[in-house]
């Protein structure tokens, strides 16, 4: 179970840039969507970036001894591997998707005593996000 911010913040770069990975790999394999693909896996790393700037600039050791709220499980924030055909690659990739914004809410919700500005990073991710998805599902519309 992660109880400290630091342990959430951990868990969320590597989220960040699992998916990062996923996005890189998958700009390679369909190069007629490599420019969309290379654009949200550089997103991933400055959605990682942003988090951790915000712990960053609001962390002192005060707050570092505080605990979540709620204590977040890990398992609860897997991603799976993308199939090898875009149609299956996109499905995954939204669902990875969903499963960031699902730990951005979590995050946002029980960290709000914790550091300022978190929650409301965590939020905007959020919202980040789902216009992601968007882009996704605008490509899925395509096939």
């Amino acid at each position: 179970m992660l109880r400290t911010t630091s342990q959430v913040l951990s868990l969320h770069s590597n989220l960040e840039e699992t998916q990062s990975s996923q996005y890189i790999e998958l700009a390679r394999r369909f190069k007629v969507h490599e420019e969309t693909f290379s654009g949200l896996a550089k997103e991933n790393l400055r959605h990682r970036d942003m988090a951790l700037r915000a712990y960053r600039e609001g962390v002192t050791d005060a707050f570092e001894v505080g605990f979540l709220a709620e204590p977040l499980s890990p398992d609860d924030y897997g991603l799976n591997e993308t199939p090898g055909d875009l149609s299956g690659a996109l499905k995954t990739a939204i669902n990875n998707e969903e499963t960031a914004i699902r730990l951005c809410l979590d995050v946002a919700s029980s960290s709000s005593e914790l550091i300022p500005d978190l929650p409301e990073t965590f939020e905007r991710l959020v919202k980040r996000k789902k216009r992601r998805i968007n882009r996704l599902e605008e490509i899925m519309e395509r096939l």
